[in-house]
């Protein structure tokens, strides 16, 4: 009896020992995994002001994090001194982005400058750029405005483009191909196959570091191309088709492997149709423009001319009567004497 119940405590404590060793192997089998994940949250004011605890927990569970530093060039996030200063403290990555609010392209340039003298010490730079504050006749020149401003200021660094695909298209696509990549805001269950290098597909994943949900991403680089320079390639594609890019910085932006190659090529011989079909369209109705003005033109001189003609008749007529009816008093008087 004795030793039975000595052998159950033994085996007790041999189980309790081995669920405490295995809870710290899952623990620290997660911590690895968190740490190498592809999963970046961006955090503004919003998501409130980071502690010591959760910037540490924050260094285990993201490669880096992107935080907002401005909203406009008026507005200063009031989160985003104190939570970079933890980030840096437990030696967590960030790059910032600024909600863009310009009106042109003067606008824009002084929202890039704001945006460097406010995060002089950022891995990379992103232009959110999701709400229509300028028309679309200039909205393209001012986002190539913004960043060809902030280029000379940090070198090498990244500098990315966020916005959705339909607003992108609509006031960005030409400026685009100036950035180094696109950040897609999509949140769909299917991927986009447009060229991008970071997909935020979420506004409500949970962090267990944060304690609360966030705006997610997930990573179509390497966390070194983020945090590194501009890398040399030779690729030279649109964006907007869904292939590989290489900007005027030469960098490269990858499209995701579920798109190929047959059917970027399809996309891209559609495309030229298109355009091609449109360029005709517009010469064919320039054409018929100009043939409907120079027919106005002729009825407009035929119709003055017959006008003309018909006056100069009726002149005739009634010069002709006038002779007549003189040339008849004339003969009246004569038989009358």
């Amino acid at each position: 009896m004795i030793k039975f119940r000595f052998k159950s405590i033994l085996m007790t404590m041999v189980a309790s020992l081995a669920l405490t060793t295995g809870v710290g192997a899952i623990g620290s089998f997660n911590t690895h995994a968190n740490a190498s994940s592809k999963t970046v949250y961006d955090l503004s004011e919003w998501q409130g002001r980071l502690t010591n605890k959760k910037a540490k927990n924050l260094s285990k569970e993201v490669p880096f994090a992107i935080l907002r530093v401005q909203y406009g060039s008026s507005y200063s996030d009031k989160t985003f001194k104190h939570n970079k200063a933890l980030l840096d403290k437990y030696q967590v990555p960030y790059g910032v982005y600024s909600f863009s609010r310009y009106n042109s392209s003067a606008a824009a340039a002084r929202e890039a400058r704001d945006l460097y003298n406010r995060a002089p010490n950022a891995k990379f730079y992103v232009n959110d750029f999701e709400s229509a504050s300028i028309s679309r006749r200039h909205s393209n020149d001012a986002t190539a405005k913004w960043v060809d401003t902030l280029r000379p200021l940090v070198g090498s660094k990244k500098i990315l483009f966020y916005s959705y695909l339909s607003f992108m298209k609509t006031y960005a696509s030409q400026a685009l191909s100036k950035y180094d990549g696109y950040w897609l805001a999509s949140y769909t269950k299917n991927e986009p196959s447009i060229a991008h290098v970071l997909w935020q597909y979420t506004d409500r994943h949970y962090s267990s570091a944060l304690h609360k949900k966030v705006d997610a991403s997930k990573l179509r680089e390497q966390k070194s191309w983020f945090l590194g320079t501009v890398a040399k390639t030779v690729n030279n594609n649109d964006a907007n088709k869904g292939q590989k890019v290489a900007n005027k910085q030469g960098n490269t932006e990858v499209k995701p492997a579920a798109a190929s190659s047959a059917k970027t090529a399809k996309v891209v011989k559609l495309a030229a149709k298109k355009a091609k079909a449109k360029k005709a369209t517009v010469k064919k109705t320039t054409a018929k423009k100009h043939v409907k003005k120079a027919k106005k033109h002729v009825k407009k001189v035929t119709h003055h001319k017959k006008k003309h003609v018909k006056k100069s008749v009726k002149k005739h007529h009634k010069k002709k009567h006038v002779k007549k009816v003189h040339h008849k008093k004339k003969h009246h008087k004569k038989h009358v004497a």
